[in-house]
């Protein structure tokens, strides 16, 4: 079985025989190591954004104790939604790629580089520390959960991307509340680490 691919950066430095012997080269390489983690973390900002505004879009009205209000907000839920194809597989695929990317970006940040897969409990598996210790509090504290759920939560939605593309190819397919919780959860907190300063400004 081969080796699997890796993502190891947008520069080719190494390979060029004037850059060898460069005093400079190792400040040229993180420079475009901060350029990259910040351009992978775009990248999952614009599809996290798509998932919010479908997340809020696709949520149905909830039963609060209110039953003329309930039967009001279900009144408005249908007239929104007339002649709308149904979005949720869409959320999902936004979502799960958000999410892959944020984890990817933390992954570059600190290693260099990523395997190109999009298993989210790999991924996660894999995230250095400190990362991977505040995710997991977080998670634990903001989805309610334990080492044992979240585990298994962790495998339910590792490949709900490829899934949920070709949702017509699966038998049953679904997903609990803790893969939003989990995108938002990762989501945040990578785009909160982007470079903010002037000197990375990719403007």
């Amino acid at each position: 079985m081969s080796a699997r691919r890796k993502y190891q950066g947008t520069t080719t430095f190494n390979s060029w025989d004037k850059c060898k012997t460069c005093k400079d080269k190792d400040n040229c390489n993180k420079i475009n190591k901060n350029f990259t983690f910040k351009i992978i973390l775009m990248d999952c900002e614009g599809f996290y954004y798509i998932f919010k505004e479908l997340e809020k879009f696709v949520h149905f009205p909830t039963l609060t104790g209110d039953i003329e209000k309930y039967e009001q907000k279900l009144l408005e839920y249908e007239k929104k939604h007339e002649n709308i194809p149904d979005l949720n597989s869409q959320m999902v695929v936004n979502g799960t790629l958000a999410v892959e990317l944020a984890l990817k970006s933390l992954l570059f940040k600190e290693n260099g580089e990523f395997e190109c897969i999009h298993n989210l409990e790999e991924l996660f598996g894999q995230l250095p520390e400190p990362h991977k210790s505040i995710l997991t509090d977080k998670i634990y504290k903001e989805a309610h959960q334990n080492a044992e759920t979240m585990a298994s939560n962790l495998s339910n939605i590792s490949n709900l991307f490829e899934k949920f593309r070709y949702v017509f190819e699966c038998d049953i397919i679904g997903y609990s509340n803790f893969l939003n919780n989990f995108i938002h959860i990762v989501c945040d907190y990578a785009i909160s680490l982007k470079p903010k300063d002037d000197a990375d400004n990719i403007y």
